[in-house]
This record gives structure tokens, C-alpha cells and sequence, in this order.
């Protein structure tokens, strides 16, 4: 009896092992059931809101879970993502469920929740219509994913010693694993078609603008006046053909596209050159830039033509890009301007020579006529009537030979022919000299009440400088004349101001002035500044412009101050620079 007993007794633990193996194995069963399950229901998917509910469907459906949602949650508030209520309906329900401030701060701190919600009723609260549910149990896990920063799966059932919740939790966690890397794939599923639409509008907006720019530069290259060739080149530079052109090319050289295709460059160059000098235009063109100048033939003729050349890389492959220009207008201007310049040579030459003639051929006989005249008026056996004929002829012939004189200077200086000659100048001395003539013509012309002033404040010894002292005298002279010719009263002041650098030369006067808008035109030649009390002044117009030419030419400017009725002052500089004499 006892035997049997025991026999009984280990028959009785194997079919408890054996039911608690099967249980184990249902167990197991069910859960790669469920997970297989709920991976295959992921494979249509492409919506995070479909994805949690059918996830969550089948988990309330085959864990036999009453309540299981998904929150997105903060420290302070939360948003229902799906839910699923078996107790309540058999679609997704809405606003069932509230979670409290407390749980909102564990779910902050912890990754895993599982409590009794009989001990901690106020984590969750139902709303009325799940009256006949009581949670018991709650498991919350949360988790992570690419678009969702703090998420929680909920979990919860009645609380039942042999509930869901009391089994192991590893087919929740890898529920939930298989969950995020599927809303990971369907997240950077979204941003792939949303980068790619983006990509694929970048490509048609740069597409179109790649087309309007080959179309704008197709249409500058068509319409551009130039010839304009694209030459493929071997490795050794050797020209194979012309690829593309220009309708200028088909219009300058009369060939078609065909011709010039299958044309080397260099055998459309003229008959004319030698061997050599085509291997020499060879040797240019193979270098990477240049300008190549040759003569072409065409189906029009020979051309000549200056090519702009440039080496590139086209399509893995070495072109040279040419622009061809006809030089045929421009070699005949050329050759007009180089028979205009042998001209203006010679006419140069002529002029030179006629005014050298003219000088003396008119002077020569001004000076006979000048002389005897004043010979007449000396002689006191002459006549009255006869003198007086004769200071006619002598005042009239002077004031002939100063206008010739002016003429022939400004012709001089418009042909180019004034020369500078540098010698060294005592400033002082010229400009004693100039104010004692100065006082002879007022006396002459019955101005001898105008005071004559000089201004000298170098001593003689320093007062030197290098530079042309005929021209110097001449625009001093021609200067002082017209301060004569306008100054009714009043004075005349010569002289200059001492700088390190330089003497700044001037003539002041007292006369009638010249007004602001005039002071330009006065160095203009052949412009005189009229004014009726000095309409009856004579001269050709041509002093100041005299003046002004020889003063730049002695490396200064003539400038001129002056207000109506407050007198002028001309002044110019010149370099001042000590001599060994000073």
C-alpha cells in the first residue's frame, strides 16, 4: 500500500510538471503568436495613429487586457495618442481615461511603472461609462522614438491573481520594440518622401533654370556679331574638328555646319603661308590662351582674322573655345590712319617750314618799315605834317608786328615747335627791368600817375632760378600790357612770393576787373572781355592763351583772381630750386 501511494504521489508531481511545462509552453505560444501577429499587421502600415491602434487592438484582444493606450506626456501635461477599451467598445474610444499629476511626475523619472491602482486609486481615473470596469493593475513602460521625445504604452487589467500583468514582461518590451522601430521606420519613412519631394522640386526648379540659362546663353551665342567656334583637340593637341558655332561662322566663312565639322582649323588657313609659318600659327594655338592673327580661306574669300583662343574641359573632353573676329574694316582703318598720320607729317613739316618763311619773310620788312619811319620823325628837318605821318606809320607798324608776333607764337606753340631753354634767371633783375619799361610806356601813353610797384623778398643772390628766360620775359611782357591796357588809375604791381619749393610770380592791378563768369573764357584764344570803357582796347585775343601755353610748358599754371571793379591779380608758379650761383 505504501508503494502505491508513492506511486501515486510521483505520478501526481509529474502531472503537475508536466501541466506547468504545457502551461509554459501555451504561454510562450501565445506570446510569439501575439508578437507574430502584431509584426505582420505592420507591414501595410504607414500611419503612426493606425499603428498604435492595431498594436493596440491585439494586444487588449490576445492578452485579454480591458484598457491599453499610448500617451505622449511632459512634466505637466499629456496628449492620448490611440487607446483601445474591451470593456467598453470594440473601437478606438476617446477621452476615457485622465492621468494624474503624480503619475505624470514618475513617468518623468522612471522607464517602468507597474502598481496596485486599488492602493493608488487617484493615478488613473476613468470616466462614467466604464462603470463596469475596476482597474485593479496598471503597467506603464515608456519609450522613445525619432518623432517622439517621451511616449508611454498603459497597460490595465482587473487586478486577478492570475491577470496579464503577473506573467513576465518581456513580451510587453518587445511589443514595444517592435512598435518604435516601426514608427521609426514610418517617421524616417516621412521625412525620406518629404526630403525627397523637396529634392525632387529642387531638381525641377534647377532643371528649368538650367534650361532658361542654356537657352538665354544659346540665344547670346547665336546672336552674338563674333564668330564663335568650339575646336575638339587630341591629347597632343591636334585640331580634330569643329563640335559647335555660331550662325556669325556660317555667315563670315560661307561654309555650312557639315564643312566645318570635318575641317581641321589650319587647313583653312591662306594659301599664302609657308610650311613654316603654319607650324608656327600650330605652336600658338597650343598653348592654353592666346590671340592667334592670321588670314583665312572661305567661301567668300580670304578673310583676315583675329582669333581670341582658350583651352577647356568639356565633357571629360579638351576643347578650345574661339572667338573669331573679321578685321578686314578695322586694317583698312588702320592703314587710313597711318597715310592721315604720313600726311599730318608732312603737312607738320610744311607748316614748320612756312612759319619760319613767314617770320622772317614778314618780320624782315615790318623792321625796314618800323626803322625809317622812326628815322622820319627823328629827323627835325622833316616837315610837321610829314612827322606826324610818320609816327603814324611808326605806332600802326608796331602794333602790326606785335599782333604777327602773337600769331606766329600761338601757330609755334599749336605745331608743337616752342622749346623751353633752361638757363639760370636773377628773378630781381628781370623784374627791375620790366617796371623800368613799365614806367616808360605809362609814360608814353599819358599814364604816368599809376604807381609801379615791385615785390622782390629774396636777395639777389638767392634770387635765381633755372628756366627760360625769353618766355618768362614774354609772359611777364604780355601780362603788364594788358594790366596797362585796362588800369585807368590806381597801380601796377610785378613781382613774386617766396616758397621753399617754388616762386609764385604775379601781376596786380587796380583796373576795371573781370567778372566770375568771364575769367574762364579769357585763357581761351581769340576771346577778348569786352566792356565800354575799354572797347577801344585792341589785340588779337591771343596773350592770355600764349601766356598760359608757355607757362605749362615751364612746369606751371597760370590762374587769375579778380573782381569787378577791384582790379585782377594773374599769378602762375614756377619750381624754385637753387643754383650754384645763388
Amino acid at each position: 500500500m505504501a508503494a502505491d501511494k508513492e506511486i501515486l504521489r510521483r505520478l501526481e508531481l509529474r502531472v503537475k510538471e508536466l501541466e506547468e511545462e504545457n502551461n509554459s509552453l501555451s504561454d510562450q505560444v501565445e506570446e510569439m503568436l501575439l508578437l507574430n501577429l502584431i509584426n505582420e499587421s505592420f507591414d501595410e502600415i504607414t500611419d503612426e495613429g493606425m499603428l498604435l491602434t492595431a498594436v493596440l487592438e491585439k494586444i487588449s484582444v490576445l492578452k485579454d487586457i480591458p484598457y491599453c493606450a499610448c500617451f505622449e506626456f511632459s512634466e505637466t501635461s499629456y496628449n492620448c495618442l490611440a487607446q483601445y477599451c474591451s470593456f467598453y467598445t470594440k473601437v478606438p474610444c476617446l477621452s476615457v481615461v485622465s492621468i494624474s499629476g503624480d503619475l505624470l511626475k514618475e513617468l518623468n523619472t522612471q522607464s517602468i511603472i507597474r502598481t496596485n491602482l486599488k492602493e493608488k486609486p487617484g493615478l488613473l481615473t476613468f470616466d462614467s461609462k466604464s462603470a463596469t470596469f475596476f482597474p485593479g493593475e496598471m503597467l506603464a513602460i515608456t519609450f522613445q522614438t525619432r518623432a517622439l521625445n517621451h511616449g508611454v504604452f498603459i497597460f490595465v487589467c482587473d487586478g486577478k491573481p492570475s491577470g496579464p500583468l503577473k506573467n513576465d514582461l518581456l513580451p510587453f518590451y518587445q511589443i514595444i520594440r517592435i512598435v518604435t522601430d516601426k514608427w521609426d521606420r514610418i517617421s524616417l519613412m516621412k521625412e525620406l518622401k518629404q526630403l525627397n519631394k523637396e529634392l525632387e522640386k529642387r531638381v525641377e526648379e534647377r532643371t528649368n533654370l538650367l534650361k532658361q540659362s542654356e537657352e538665354k546663353y544659346r540665344q547670346l551665342f547665336d546672336m552674338a556679331n563674333d564668330a564663335i567656334f568650339l575646336w575638339e583637340i587630341d591629347a597632343n593637341g591636334k585640331v580634330l574638328g569643329c563640335k559647335e558655332m555660331n550662325d556669325a561662322v556660317l555667315k563670315m566663312t560661307g561654309y555650312n555646319k557639315d564643312d566645318l565639322q570635318s575641317l581641321n582649323l589650319f587647313s583653312l588657313l591662306a594659301d599664302t603661308y609657308t610650311q613654316k609659318e603654319r607650324k608656327v600659327f600650330e605652336k600658338d594655338f597650343a598653348r592654353q590662351s592666346g590671340i592667334l592673327k592670321a588670314s583665312f580661306n572661305t567661301r567668300i574669300g580670304i578673310i583676315p582674322l583675329e582669333l581670341h583662343f582658350r583651352r577647356i574641359k568639356l565633357n571629360n573632353k579638351q576643347m578650345v573655345l574661339a572667338i573669331a573676329r573679321d578685321v578686314s574694316e578695322r586694317q583698312a582703318y588702320e592703314k587710313q590712319i597711318i597715310e592721315a598720320k604720313n600726311k599730318a607729317v608732312e603737312s607738320e613739316k610744311l607748316k614748320s617750314a612756312f612759319l619760319a618763311n613767314m617770320s622772317h619773310e614778314i618780320r624782315t620788312p615790318m623792321n625796314a618799315i618800323i626803322g625809317f619811319s622812326e628815322l622820319l620823325y627823328q629827323d627835325e628837318t622833316m616837315p610837321g605834317e610829314v612827322k606826324l605821318y610818320a609816327d603814324i606809320i611808326f605806332k600802326n607798324s608796331l602794333h602790326l608786328l606785335n599782333l604777327i608776333n602773337d600769331i606766329v607764337d600761338y601757330s609755334k606753340i599749336e605745331a608743337e615747335q616752342v622749346t623751353i631753354w633752361n638757363e639760370a634767371i636773377n628773378v630781381n633783375e628781370l623784374i627791375s627791368e620790366l617796371s623800368i619799361n613799365m614806367i616808360s610806356i605809362l609814360h608814353q601813353l599819358s599814364k604816368s600817375h599809376i604807381d609801379v610797384l615791385t615785390h622782390t623778398p629774396l636777395i639777389d643772390s638767392e634770387a635765381v632760378i633755372i628756366n627760360d628766360k625769353t618766355r618768362l620775359r614774354q609772359v611777364f611782357t604780355n601780362l603788364i600790357n594788358n594790366a596797362i591796357k585796362f588800369t585807368q588809375q590806381g597801380f601796377i604791381e610785378i613781382g613774386y612770393q617766396y616758397n621753399q619749393d617754388y616762386l609764385e610770380f604775379y601781376v596786380r592791378d587796380s583796373g576795371i576787373g573781370i567778372a566770375t563768369e568771364n575769367q574762364k573764357k579769357v585763357f581761351e584764344r581769340f576771346v577778348q572781355v569786352r566792356d565800354p570803357e575799354t572797347s577801344s582796347a585792341g589785340g588779337t585775343g591771343l596773350g592770355l592763351a600764349i601766356c598760359s601755353n608757355l607757362v605749362e610748358r615751364m612746369n606751371g599754371q597760370l590762374c587769375l583772381e579778380s573782381s569787378i571793379g577791384e582790379g585782377s591779380t594773374f599769378w602762375f608758379k614756377l619750381p624754385y630750386n637753387k643754383t650754384n650761383e645763388s
